[in-house]
């Protein structure tokens, strides 16, 4: 579920620089992802962020910032499962929704995220915050399980970026 197949490739539901799925489809399908947690199916969220990608944009030619945007989603397509929904989550942005995953499972892909983003932080200079949740029975809703991913992202920036916290 990584692709144009997910959205059907339909503008409203696709990024136009990568091709996945965006922010309006993640958000869509999560919310019907966040029904199998609370059936007691296992469900993590990873979100991966530029740091000081507002900077960076600033800074960038728009056409490299664009190449680097579409790079990050090509490889992050390769490592993760079919089962799996990857999506742009916005600039520099992308959320990874992680399907019959426990917290560990979630880490160990984070991890994998992390070593593919080497190349490009080498070539690059940039660094790469992220930021995990795993559901839980007392989220309301899924906008929790992305608020709680989100808020490991922003405690791993504030440790000076390029790394990685998760929560339940």
């Amino acid at each position: 579920m990584t692709d144009a197949a997910i959205s059907g490739g339909h503008p409203a539901l696709t990024d136009e620089q990568t091709g996945l799925p965006n922010r309006l489809h993640f958000d869509t399908v999560l919310g019907t992802l966040f029904a199998t947690g609370q059936r007691g199916l296992p469900l993590s969220l990873i979100v991966v962020e530029i740091d000081d990608v507002g900077d960076w944009l600033e800074r960038t030619d728009p056409a490299e910032a664009a190449r680097v945007v579409r790079v990050m989603g090509q490889r992050l397509v390769g490592i993760i499962r079919q089962s799996d929904v990857l999506a742009r989550a916005d600039e520099g942005r992308f959320a990874v929704c992680l399907i019959d995953c426990n917290m560990a499972g979630a880490v160990l892909v984070a991890d994998r995220i992390d070593g593919l983003l080497d190349s490009i932080r080498d070539s690059s200079g940039l660094g790469f915050s992220i930021g995990g949740a795993t559901f839980d029975p007392d989220m309301a809703g899924p906008e929790d399980l992305f608020g709680a991913a989100e808020a490991s992202l922003r405690a791993a920036q504030s440790r000076g970026g390029n790394q990685m916290e998760f929560r339940r």
